[in-house]
């Protein structure tokens, strides 16, 4: 096999000018056009022999300098020099006269490719270092005309270039972020073979670049977690207010304060991408605590806290003073401030801390959970309202100790239309709970709102961290016994004081939501479905069994026993009878009596001795009872009056509900009956409660009309026998025909001539009924207002 030194005819170890001349003596003979393969061996024989002879000159020279120490300082690296060494005066090996003008030919046109070389690295130089800057398609030809120099083909000059472009594009990224795909392809930088890869900072950074042009790419996606962040920081900031409403936006600050490197070493390459007004203006907001969506979200509960100790403190009517609804509206207003000045440098200090207890880490989810059955559990009547505090302490813990997340959109979903759908029936139910059991749900709720906006994936974190191993099965199996415990609350409750089962149910729901909708969907076990819809059923089921049956419910005369949001007192929902009753105001001057035991009843339910649906019923029994007390002794007047609204509401039911309109009914609280006859009942009512009595000379006047009588009126209006009538006041003849004759008997008695005689027959007929069977308080439970008997 032949060596190099075989191929260039020479001797191993022969100097540099030997070597030269060998290969100009053999590149005489050897063309590149009619040997190709041969001239590639002569060239590389030729360069290899070079490669050896400097490696040994090298060598010489470390041998000689070993046994001396110099001191000496470091000097900066000498500029790429390629020329020919100067010729020695007798070389020992002299080339042919002949030979010499075709060498100075060759070192000629070698010395203008290296020139060219130069020339091209130092324009590239220039366009990325330069103060004026090519355009991308200047730079990319300079690259290729290095690329493309002839000169290129030596390895030693290769070898040097390499280097010295790897630290250009190195140091002027990002300006050469145009050539730097073309030199990696060149030098085959991305191969894991490269003898300098890993071991040149010039070359990683590159290939660094390349990372971090992937990493641009998924930021400028819309899924990506710190897409707003991004956007924010690389476009300009523009108009204040628009950019401070992007900075309440979930995860928003989080995210820019990750990639300015706050939170720890990004890609450096990021920040040639952003915008210098836009870090300015994120620095200077980012330099102090500012307001964000979950501040926000703790003022529900500020305002419940302060209402309700106003409530306790105060007492009596002055929760609904203009001056304490202003003052409590101050301080919810004045929490974001204040966790500003006292949450916001805690958490500072906490999260520069390195370890922390794990129950401080994580105690404040298992705080929140049992919060919920705790509040479950407290008995009446003020106790449930202590909710207040220990939420406050765990929405500041959470503020302070939730764990640092990857921000993510606040997505509204079915868990969110789940949400405001048991809302919706949270309020419904409110009117059946005592006010301290009000606040008690209403607090849960507004802390579960803070955790939804403020601590959602540090939830997801923590839980799956928890439960990785058996996640599904644990989640139902703390559902159901979550859903067991709620209703053990409400049957032990119940055994010595009115409660609902909606009231534990709701709150056990509430601390279950984070468990059940929080982690993802965990490998094994039962379908998280399970667990949803056992929640839902056992909420709807507590809401349904809740709801007291309500055959008087009046939908715009009732009463409602609970006004002011909740924390009205005795005295304000007599008020708020007399304002949203007809009628109902002249009880209080023309009968104190039951105004007085109506009053009552509502400090019974004020101190929660009674449930609001039994402070229904009894209110209902009192009106019902002094109606019928009072309308055999009726004066002339309203008790024609009654007879009127009465046939209105026949004639009314005929056509809207004729089955209602045949029953026994009376009542004028049906929705059927129109809201104009409504009022009018509601007020003739209690003008009839509210009047005198008739006096001895009125009830003497006037005779009663026999029933013969008004029976033979109606069938002739009708065209009717008396015995069909009768039939159609059975219900033989169905219940629009049995409608028609109560219509016509009415109209019969109304045809009377004189006021009196009708009067007369009334207070007969109620007499009657009263003697016969005494009125007794028909058990009832109402919704949201109460409804007395018109």
């Amino acid at each position: 096999m032949s060596t190099i030194w075989d191929v260039l005819e020479i001797p191993r170890g022969s100097d540099r000018d030997a070597i030269r001349r060998a290969y100009a003596k053999k590149l005489r003979v050897t063309h590149p056009e009619d040997d190709p393969e041969g001239f590639k061996q002569l060239r590389e024989a030729y360069e290899a022999a070079l490669e050896q002879h400097d490696y040994a000159v090298r060598w010489a020279d470390y041998d000689e300098d070993s046994d001396e120490e110099v001191d000496s300082d470091p000097v900066e690296p000498a500029p790429l020099d390629w020329s020919a060494p100067a010729r020695p005066a007798e070389p020992l090996d002299p080339i042919p006269v002949a030979a010499t003008p075709e060498l100075d030919t060759m070192l000629a046109e070698r010395e203008a490719e290296l020139a060219a070389l130069r020339a091209a690295m130092a324009d590239l130089e220039a366009g990325l270092r330069g103060p004026w800057r090519p355009g991308d398609a200047v730079l990319e030809e300079r690259l290729k005309a290095i690329l493309a120099s002839p000169a290129m083909g030596e390895i030693r000059i290769r070898d040097d270039v390499e280097p010295w472009l790897a630290d250009l594009l190195a140091s002027t990224i990002p300006l050469s972020d145009a050539v730097l795909m073309q030199s990696i392809q060149a030098f085959g930088w991305g191969s894991d073979d490269h003898h300098l890869r890993g071991t040149s900072w010039s070359i990683s950074t590159v290939l660094g670049r390349l990372d971090e042009w992937r990493i641009i790419e998924g930021l400028n996606h819309h899924s990506h977690a710190y897409h707003a962040a991004w956007r924010s920081l690389t476009r300009p900031p523009g108009a204040w207010w628009s950019w401070r409403l992007d900075a309440f936006r979930p995860g928003m600050i989080d995210g820019v304060e990750t990639l300015l490197g706050e939170h720890g070493e990004v890609s450096p390459g990021l920040h040639y991408s952003f915008k210098g007004e836009s870090v300015d203006r994120w620095r200077t907001f980012l330099a102090k605590p500012r307001l964000t969506l979950g501040i926000l979200a703790m003022m529900p509960i500020a305002f419940l806290a302060t209402l309700w100790l106003s409530y306790v403190v105060a007492g009596t009517g002055a929760v609904s003073q203009a001056w304490l609804i202003g003052g409590v509206a101050a301080i919810g207003f004045a929490t974001p401030a204040s966790i500003l000045f006292i949450l916001a440098p805690w958490r500072k200090r906490w999260r520069a801390a390195d370890e922390h207890p794990r129950w401080q880490r994580e105690g404040w989810l298992a705080a929140y959970a049992v919060l919920g059955f705790v509040a479950a559990a407290l008995p009446r009547p003020w106790w449930p309202a202590l909710t207040l505090l220990p939420a406050m302490i765990v929405a500041g813990w959470t503020y302070v100790a939730a764990q640092r997340t990857e921000p993510g959109p606040l997505r509204i979903g079915g868990g969110a239309a789940t949400f405001a759908v048991a809302a919706f029936f949270s309020l419904v139910m409110f009117d059946q709970l005592a006010p301290a059991e009000a606040f008690a749900i209403g607090t849960m709720a507004a802390l579960l709102v803070y955790l939804r906006i403020a601590a959602w994936p540090a939830v997801r974190i923590l839980l799956e961290d928890m439960l990785w191993r058996h996640r599904e099965w644990i989640i139902l199996g703390s559902v159901a016994a979550g859903v067991g415990a709620a209703a053990g609350i409400w049957w032990l409750r119940s055994l010595w004081q009115p409660v609902v089962p909606f009231y534990p149910v709701a709150l056990a729901a509430i601390a279950l939501v984070p468990l059940v909708g929080a982690p993802d969907r965990g490998f094994g076990g039962p379908p998280r479905w399970i667990a949803r819809v056992l929640l839902i059923l056992a909420f709807f089921w507590a809401f349904a069994v809740s709801v007291p049956p309500s055959k008087h419910a009046n939908r715009s005369n009732g009463v409602p026993l609970v006004v002011n949001g909740g924390l009205g007192t005795a005295d304000s929902d007599m008020m708020g009878m007399e304002a949203n009753v007809t009628g109902f105001s002249q009880v209080r001057r023309g009968n104190p009596e039951l105004y007085a035991a109506i009053r009552a009843v509502m400090i019974r339910y004020r101190n929660n001795a009674i449930t609001r649906g039994q402070a229904n019923v009894q209110i209902a029994a009192l009106v019902t009872a002094e109606l019928h007390k009072r309308l055999p002794e009726a004066q002339t007047g309203p008790l024609v009056e009654w007879l009127r609204i009465r046939m209105d509401r026949l004639e009314a039911l005929r056509k809207t509900n004729p089955a209602l309109c045949a029953s026994d009914r009376t009542a004028m609280d049906d929705a059927a009956v129109p809201e104009r006859i409504r009022r009018r009942a509601s007020a003739q009512t209690y003008d009839i409660i509210s009047s005198p009595s008739a006096t001895a000379e009125e009830l003497a006047e006037g005779r009663v009309i026999g029933g013969g009588v008004l029976v033979r009126r109606a069938s002739t209006a009708l065209r009717i026998d008396q015995q069909a009538l009768i039939d159609r006041l059975d219900g033989k003849r169905g219940d629009a025909r049995t409608c028609d004759a109560k219509i016509a008997l009415t109209q019969a008695l109304l045809d009377s001539e004189r006021t009196d005689d009708i009067a007369a027959t009334l207070r007969a007929e109620f007499r009657r009924a009263r003697d016969a069977k005494p009125v007794r308080p028909q058990e009832k439970t109402g919704g949201r207002k109460v409804q007395p008997p018109a």
